[in-house]
């Protein structure tokens, strides 16, 4: 099986956002073509400004 591995790098503050719109848009998009997901990683010791999310690609 092969998995998909991304870091999305926000500005400061910009974290929530980021999240809030892969919940809103980003997994509707993933799951019409096929895309399922592994899950969501971000940092929890300290400020974070990056979301690593893991995905496995659909049939292509």
């Amino acid at each position: 099986m092969i998995y998909e591995l991304r870091i999305y790098e926000c500005l400061p503050g910009r974290l929530p956002a980021l999240l809030n719109r892969f919940a809103e848009h980003t997994l509707a998009i993933w799951d019409k073509h096929g895309i399922k997901q592994a899950g969501f990683f971000t940092t929890i010791v300290g400020e974070s400004s990056s979301v690593s999310p893991i995905s496995l690609p659909g049939n292509r």
